[in-house]
């Protein structure tokens, strides 16, 4: 039953191991060079040890991989290459690592030098995925102590089509790389990469990222960039959501433009705000939160969808014990089917088919409104309350505002989730956008940040 499937997930989910340890936040300085194309952008930072470890597996065909080698040419533009500045490594993983076209902090000194490097790289099409070996290779040898300047930010890339082999050996590598004082980024590329996997890469959703297919790497490039540029020296102060930072496109400018970017996990084009300098201000509003979703309505996909998304709300480390977490779903009787002789006539049979064209989550928001914030569910009296509604389209929306402007008379804070990515609107509702894991973070932006959401109109 898709009701048992979900919550089967979801609890799967929410019990992967996590990393604990905090980690400072990042400030990002940019030089913007006037009359160029898009605002081209430098990064002109601290000295940084930059470790790229890059999926070669037989999975990723050989078009897709060479559209891979373009992104990291064009990420890696973006950065000041030297000797003296960023350094550059990179290591190919499948069966196991391959050295042949890898190279490590110290071969080249220049960006030119690395670009073209990386321009020569070879896929090798290894037949299983072993990110671990990739990731161990990358701290113990190039990124070993002796190689390593003293007290610059070392930051591991690890880009990828899919889960590892063995999922533990990676999650543990990529801790050991952690604690070491390595920051872990992961991308994602495809539907067989699994978010639990980039999220033990990473240590934090906010270091995610993950595109539907290799051609969308390319939207990646700034937002990558800007996370991956820092300067350690400095810490940056929250920024709202509401106001985020510009840049001057009438006046040249003649030195870096300090600015602090906001840590995301990036979907595509969609780019969600910094969840760690706003933590003190989760610690001041406890929230009592509902996922409300009917499995029946949004059918297999769309309902692991829905898993994904509240597993990854719920997994982030400085809200677990802020926020109390309920789930309003489907009942599945109601969405069986009958035994030989059940019904005896047309009529009879026409009427009880009709049950499964009508759309179960009004009643289930209507559950909501009626006994799901009380004492007897848990609630808490000085608990802001919150109500997530994943919504499958606009037809689904439809049905279910009359419920939302109830939900809002009461008091409480309504968001929509949508796996369609339809662009549902609800009024007086904040719908998220973006995949699963992009939709979680900036959930979690809104319930800590000072600031109100926009509504939709």
């Amino acid at each position: 039953m898709l009701f048992f499937l979900a919550i089967s997930l979801l609890l799967n989910q929410v019990t992967v191991a996590a990393d604990y340890h905090h980690e400072s936040d990042l400030l990002t300085k940019r030089d913007n060079l006037p009359n160029s194309p898009d605002d081209t952008i430098v990064c002109r930072q601290e000295p940084l040890e930059l470790g790229i470890v890059l999926d070669s597996s037989r999975s990723i065909r050989k078009t897709d991989f060479n559209i891979c080698i373009d992104f990291l040419k064009d990420y890696l533009k973006e950065f000041d290459i030297s000797k003296d500045n960023v350094r550059v490594a990179i290591i190919l993983y499948g069966n196991g690592i391959y050295t042949k076209d890898a190279f490590n902090l110290t071969t080249f000194n220049t960006k030119e030098d690395v670009i073209s490097a990386i321009g020569r790289i070879t896929q090798v099409e290894g037949g299983q995925t072993m990110t671990e070996k990739g990731i161990n290779y990358m701290r113990e040898v190039q990124f070993n102590a002796a190689v390593v300047r003293p007290g610059v930010t070392r930051i591991g890339l690890v880009i990828t089509d899919g889960d590892s082999l063995n999922k533990t050996a990676t999650a543990e590598e990529a801790k050991a790389a952690r604690k070491s004082g390595i920051q872990m980024f992961a991308v994602g590329v495809g539907s067989q990469v699994g978010q639990t996997e980039l999220r033990n890469i990473a240590g934090d959703i906010s270091r995610v990222s993950q595109v539907n297919n290799y051609g969308q790497l390319k939207n990646l490039i700034k937002s990558l960039a800007n996370r991956t540029c820092i300067n350690t020296n400095t810490t940056p102060q929250p920024t709202s959501k509401a106001t985020p930072p510009t840049t001057s496109k009438t006046t040249p400018q003649t030195t870096p433009q300090t600015r602090t970017t906001r840590s995301t996990r990036t979907t595509t084009t969609t780019i969600s705000p910094n969840h760690q300098g706003d933590e003190p201000t989760c610690q001041q509003n406890p929230t009592d939160i509902y996922f409300v979703f009917s499995p029946a309505d949004l059918g297999i996909d769309n309902t692991i969808w829905t898993t994904d998304f509240i597993s990854s709300t719920v997994s982030t480390e400085y809200v677990r014990t802020l926020f109390k977490y309920g789930v309003i779903s489907g009942s599945c009787p109601d969405d069986e089917g009958f035994n030989l002789g059940s019904y005896t006539t047309e009529v009879e049979i026409r009427n009880r088919l009709k049950s499964y064209g009508i759309s179960k989550l009004p009643a289930l928001t209507k559950q909501l409104a009626t006994s799901g914030y009380t004492t007897e569910r848990g609630a808490r009296s000085h608990a802001r309350k919150v109500a997530v509604l994943v919504v499958g389209g606009k037809k689904s929306a439809e049905l279910v505002s009359k419920q939302v402007k109830t939900l809002l008379d009461q008091g409480i804070q309504v968001f929509i989730a949508d796996p369609t990515n339809y662009g549902v609107k609800i009024e007086g509702a904040t719908t998220l956008k973006g995949q699963s894991l992009a939709q979680a973070e900036e959930l979690i932006y809104y319930l800590c940040n000072p600031c109100q959401p926009t509504t939709s109109k």
